[in-house]
């Protein structure tokens, strides 16, 4: 979450549950990610909007570096990150947009659903680009396209879609997120589009706590009709009950490794 940046999901106890529900739900595919692309025993890695931690503990228990730090505006998120995995794993209360870092130039960072939440990317990822060390490896996750047979998750993406654009920012961020790369000091060295399939049920699940956060913000209230709403909320329940069948769905992610130059090259 960042402080200057709205985030559209909140973090209050449905929120963070919700977080926790989607770090079990995206844990296969952000541990091959890391594996596969990450830097082995790094000096400093930096998990970006960190909210609870969990994506964080991850970097720490795949990577194995020196000093794990997870950053994040929200204080809430972060007290709660201190007690759930406090100890070897360090966190502050920071906007990510804003450089410096506290604890330092990060020679890894990593960020999972968080470039989705932020405007001119371009400019925070030279942002970051500038204080992290020679050499630095960025590892992000994002979504470049939701599908679902469901005609009520299709509402669903449409409507937070919409809301979304209206605070300047991308659901389907991964589309655009090679071209915000270019013109920085970061070289992309690994670009996949990934087809994730999810249980209906499960995401069902995650948007209903979004739906019911974002609902009551200003925007929505003005612009959705509240009707439509309680509808769309009827179907997500039932369908991440079980009680109607959500078919399938589809999450088309963007996973990016970047890398920055080192001294004398």
């Amino acid at each position: 979450m960042t402080s200057r940046h709205n985030y559209t999901f909140g973090d209050n106890d449905r929120a963070s549950q919700r977080l926790r529900r989607l770090a079990r739900l995206y844990e296969p595919e952000t541990r091959e990610l890391l594996e596969r692309r990450g830097t082995r025993s790094a000096r400093l890695a930096v998990d970006l909007g960190c909210g609870p931690g969990w994506s964080t503990a991850l970097v720490r228990d795949v990577l194995h570096p020196c000093r794990t730090v997870g950053l994040d505006a929200s204080e809430r998120f972060v007290a709660e990150a201190r007690r759930n995995h406090g100890g070897a794993i360090e966190f502050a209360v920071h906007d990510i947009t804003s450089v410096p870092f506290p604890p330092g130039a990060p020679d890894l960072l990593f960020c999972r659903f968080l470039l989705t939440h932020l405007r001119h990317l371009d400019v925070v990822l030279a942002a970051w680009a500038s204080v992290a060390a020679p050499g630095a490896r960025l590892l992000v996750h994002e979504t470049e396209r939701l599908e679902a047979s469901h005609p009520s998750l299709r509402r669903y993406y449409d409507l937070v879609g919409e809301l979304q654009a209206h605070h300047g920012q991308a659901l389907n961020v991964g589309t655009e997120l090679e071209a915000c790369f270019a013109g920085t000091p970061w070289r992309l060295v690994h670009s996949e589009s990934r087809p994730l399939k999810k249980p209906a049920p499960a995401m069902a699940e995650l948007h209903l706590a979004n739906l019911r956060t974002w609902r009551e913000q200003e925007y929505a209230r003005r612009s959705f009709d509240g009707r439509d709403l309680d509808r769309l909320e009827i179907a997500l329940e039932r369908i991440a009950s079980g009680a109607e069948d959500g078919g399938k769905v589809v999450n088309i992610a963007r996973q990016i490794a970047a890398e920055l130059p080192r001294v004398g090259t």
